[in-house]
């Protein structure tokens, strides 16, 4: 995995510099095969680094430096390549995510790769045109955000094994590319932020996940006081975090 993020880098260079000097040459649908590219190697650089990422992940729980910050200003970071993500895909793409929410304790670069996995699944298993909604509230100390799709919904069956790692239904791996990782790694995330993560979900009526992080408020003396460490606001039993993800059918 390491050997391909040097090919994927040299990728992206070479489709921005190309772009940049054939842009008033470049007919419609040539821009748009553009985009579709740049899309599909920002699809592939998430593959490699969830392969990287996936065992210091089952390190039992990440060593996170918490600071604080704000969702919305968190979701500014990949608010470009999910608007082109969904361009690109022909989604409606609606963010709700108030700048007067309460901040919060966060790993920016950790908590955008948990926001930019589930709109980037919400918009790939939606159907053609359909809307992409993203919120988030206050609930209770936590901020809660989900991402809600307008896909095919899945069954009972299929959402328990949803953050599995490698986890994969029959009827979607079939029609859908993917490795099997990123919910998997979200989880991993969210929970080493003191959070948890789940989803709800009924055939024919899509799904909706959510993830809940504290509010920096509630837990701002224990991270001063740990020098910004995680380890002090996460509860673990025998190394791994417990929480009570929510699954529901």
């Amino acid at each position: 995995a390491h050997e391909l993020r040097g090919p994927i880098t040299v990728i992206h260079g070479y489709l921005d510099v190309l772009q940049d000097e054939l842009h008033s040459q470049l007919k419609h649908d040539q821009v748009a095969l553009f985009e579709r590219l740049k899309v599909s190697a920002s699809r592939l650089t998430s593959y490699i680094n969830n392969i990287l990422n996936v065992a210091k992940y089952d390190r039992r729980h990440l060593k996170l430096s918490l600071r604080e910050d704000r969702l919305s200003d968190i979701y500014k970071i990949i608010e470009p390549d999910m608007k082109l993500r969904a361009e690109t895909q022909n989604r409606m793409l609606q963010i709700a995510i108030p700048n007067d929410l309460p901040s919060i304790a966060a790993d920016r670069g950790s908590l955008s790769e948990v926001l930019a996995n589930l709109i980037d699944n919400a918009i790939k298993y939606s159907h053609e045109g359909g809307l992409v909604q993203v919120s988030a509230a206050v609930d209770g100390d936590y901020v809660k955000c989900s991402v809600q799709d307008s896909g095919m919904g899945m069954p009972a069956s299929v959402v328990s094994g949803l953050f599995t790692k490698f986890y994969r239904s029959h009827r979607t791996s079939q029609n859908f590319s993917g490795t099997g990782l990123g919910l998997y790694i979200s989880k991993a995330v969210v929970e080493s932020h003191g959070g948890s993560i789940g989803v709800r979900s009924k055939e024919g009526e899509g799904s909706v996940f959510t993830f809940a992080v504290p509010i920096y408020s509630t837990v701002a003396d224990k991270l001063l006081a740990s020098g910004n460490s995680n380890a002090s606001i996460i509860k673990s039993g025998g190394g791994w975090i417990k929480n009570h993800a929510m699954f529901k059918g």
